[in-house]
């Protein structure tokens, strides 16, 4: 595969993981979609702990210069030799409509082979397992999260959530249990550690702030593989917000900016 550009709309910001080579720099890996309908995911985009960390967010659009991986025989992987951020966050009503074409189920998933893929849980149970109250600076909690990511469920989370569900529209599916690895969620569980100095205390607020929140929203889950084990991860949650007026397509920016220019020359 040779360099190409991509223009995605982010949906998933992965936790960020050191570099093994240089301490100061890290990197963290997204999960978007781009003008094809299609989720890639995109490893690694580079950044310097403390300088404003990562310069982009959930629903932005980035131009990513990519190829193919070096050992990631996914078929939606890309390794990113260079993005910019072209300053044009989607609204959720955008994202929805990009996303609902690839609702599917994990049972269909394992069929085809995939690694990345959207489900529209119904959601039964969540569990929170606090295995440590300490306060974990920012730092130490990515490196926590990259050894979790690295060596698989043998390495122990300061807080492990599990959302048990069954895909809905599915009449294979048993239903599941599975890990929530979003970094936003990973934020809210460092917080609520910080705050709580008693793991019951942190287990309750976590299943408020969580699992309630999340039983009342219009609910969709963006999943990824394990890249070693293969096995299934919640990655990121989309929770759209109700959107009233129309918006146009989050990939025809350059157009729009294009036309705001020419009204503002002929006014």
């Amino acid at each position: 595969m040779r360099r190409e550009k991509e223009e995605i709309a982010i949906l998933v910001r992965a936790t960020p993981e050191k570099s093994k080579r240089n301490g100061d720099v890290h990197a963290v890996g997204v999960t978007g979609i781009n003008k094809a309908g299609e989720l890639l995911r995109l490893y690694p985009l580079r950044f310097r702990y403390g300088e404003g960390l990562v310069d982009f967010r959930k629903n932005d659009l980035l131009e990513v210069t990519v190829t193919k991986p070096d050992h990631d025989l996914r078929w939606e992987s890309r390794k990113v030799l260079d993005y910019v951020n072209l300053e044009r966050p989607a609204k959720d009503r955008e994202i929805k409509e990009l996303i609902l074409p690839l609702v599917t189920s994990l049972e269909r998933l394992n069929i085809e082979g995939a690694s990345l893929g959207v489900v529209k849980p119904e959601l039964l149970d969540m569990e929170v397992k606090v295995n440590s109250i300490e306060t974990w600076d920012r730092q130490q909690y990515f490196n926590m999260m990259g050894d979790f990511l690295e060596k698989g469920e043998k390495a122990r989370m300061p807080v492990e959530v599990r959302n048990t569900f069954r895909c809905e529209g599915e009449e294979a599916c048993r239903g599941h249990k599975i890990i929530l690895l979003d970094w936003e969620l990973n934020e809210t569980v460092r917080n609520i550690v910080r705050e709580e100095r008693e793991p019951g205390a942190v287990k309750k607020k976590i299943r408020e702030q969580l699992f309630e929140f999340q039983k009342e929203k219009e609910l969709y889950f963006i999943m990824g593989t394990h890249f070693i084990y293969g096995t299934w991860m919640i990655t990121g949650i989309f929770c759209p917000e109700k959107e009233n007026r129309n918006q146009s397509n989050i990939f025809d920016f350059k157009q729009e900016k294009a036309a705001t220019a020419v009204e503002k020359i002929v006014t």
